[in-house]
Parts: structure tokens; C-alpha cells; sequence
């Protein structure tokens, strides 16, 4: 995750929903979003979402990454890791390609994993798996 100063990057467009702030609406964004307050509507980013400790999200999030550890109400979509965090609360479906919920992390709601064969690089076989493959067609050439 990352720091208070990191997230205050001018060349980073990163935003930041801080304790006892309540925002409603669609917030869309090309970078990373952290919520410690309130967010009610539709959060879209290509970058990583984290939902602090005292987070409280009404919303449906689509997100590269998302880190729960406060409570979310609705469906997530993580296009590559979604992580629920000890203290993490997630009511509502989510998707994503890897997922982690920590113990205490509560889910009430369906996962779907997404497949990675198609990103995945492809594997030469080994000699011996070669070898084996050959002498089993040649078997059953014989037969």
C-alpha cells in the first residue's frame, strides 16, 4: 500500500477520501483511490483501490487492485488482485484474477475467479516429457 506521501505526487493523480469526509457520485480516475471516510455512488480506476480501516463504501468498484480493510457494500471487481484485509467487510459479489481474504476478513456474497491460462506464458516440454510422449505413441502404434 501506499503512503501519505506517495499518494501526494503531483504526477500522480491519486485521491484521497479522508476520515469524516462523505462524498456521494461517480468518481472515475486513471489513478490509485483511497477511501478512510464515506463514498456512496460508483468508483471506476484503471489503478488500485484501498478501503482504510474506518472506510465505509456504498458502491460498486472496478478497479486494477483492491484492498479492503473497512466495510464495502456492493460488487467488486478487481482485474488482478482483490485482498480482504482481517478487519475487511465485503456484502456484494466480486470478481477478480487472485484473491486473498485474511482471517476475520468476512465475505457475504459469490466469488468468481477469473482464468489466467491465456496470460500465462507457454511451456516447452521438457526431454524426458518428450521422450515418454514418443515411447507411448510408438506403444500404441504397435497394438
Amino acid at each position: 500500500m501506499k503512503t501519505r506521501g506517495e499518494f501526494a505526487e503531483s504526477d500522480n493523480p491519486d485521491t484521497i477520501i479522508g476520515y469524516g469526509v462523505s462524498v456521494e457520485g461517480t468518481l472515475q480516475t486513471a489513478g490509485d483511490i483511497q477511501i478512510n471516510g464515506y463514498f456512496k455512488g460508483k468508483l471506476i480506476t484503471r489503478g488500485d483501490v484501498v478501503i482504510g480501516e474506518h472506510g465505509q463504501v456504498d458502491a460498486n468498484i472496478n478497479a486494477e487492485n483492491v484492498y479492503i480493510a473497512g466495510e464495502v457494500t456492493g460488487n467488486v471487481n478487481a482485474i488482478d488482485k482483490l485482498e480482504i484485509l482481517e478487519t475487511g467487510k465485503v456484502d456484494g459479489n466480486i470478481s477478480s484474477t487472485a484473491l486473498v481474504i485474511e482471517s476475520g476478513g468476512v465475505l457475504k456474497g459469490s466469488s468468481t475467479m477469473r482464468d489466467t491460462e491465456d496470460t500465462k506464458p507457454a511451456v516447452d516440454p521438457t526431454y524426458e516429457v518428450e521422450e515418454a510422449k514418443k515411447a507411448s505413441e510408438e506403444e500404441a502404434v504397435k497394438v
